[in-house]
């Protein structure tokens, strides 16, 4: 096998866990679902909220990968991961208007013990990934992101233990299949 060959393959690989990426998240296929409006518990509020907070920082990541990666399957999947979180939130934003609940999680730290506690707002991460060197910067964004997407797997595996609104359960569902297949994903990159 030659270089260029080789590139080639890897350039298939990328866009194929790209697509793979999308399509674990329901992202690009059907519709967005109507708000859920069947009854709710604290377990599915607080996983709802924990998107919300989970968000935030990831969005920061993925944004500064897309200006400063330096491997264009890192860029592809920054840019997949964006637009997979920016649909979710639509939805966990609409839920949790709708059942009137706040967006925020409570800062009670032992509220948060069952799955990893709350995320960082991403001052630092990103503070750390603007100083990194170039050639260190793809291994260390995604060592970031792959522990924002355990985070938030804890997240939604406490939903499911716990909720009960089926609509969110299924949310759970899809985050924890896309973000497992995303750092699964970001572990062959890292090598």
């Amino acid at each position: 096998m030659n270089a260029r060959s080789f590139g080639r393959g890897l350039g298939l690989l990328a866009g194929a866990a790209t697509a793979l990426v999308l399509a674990l998240s329901g992202c690009g296929g059907a519709p967005s679902a109507p708000p859920a409006s069947t009854g709710f518990n604290d377990a599915d509020v607080m996983f709802l909220q924990m998107m919300v907070a989970y968000h935030a920082p990831a969005e920061k990541l993925t944004a500064l990968a897309a200006q400063r990666a330096t491997r264009t399957e890192v860029k592809q999947l920054a840019a997949a991961i964006s637009v997979t979180e920016a649909d979710e939130q639509k939805k966990v934003l609409a839920w949790l208007q709708e059942w009137n609940q706040p967006t925020e999680p409570a800062t009670d730290k032992v509220l948060h013990a069952d799955h990893g506690g709350l995320p960082g707002d991403g001052k630092t991460e990103v503070a750390t990934l603007t100083k990194t060197p170039a050639d260190k910067f793809d291994k260390a964004f995604l060592t970031m992101l792959i522990g924002q997407q355990h985070g938030i797997v804890e997240a939604a595996r406490a939903d499911l233990a716990g909720g009960v609104n089926t609509e969110v359960k299924a949310l759970a569902q899809r985050v924890t299949d896309s973000r497992r297949a995303q750092v699964a994903y970001m572990l062959t990159l890292a090598q």
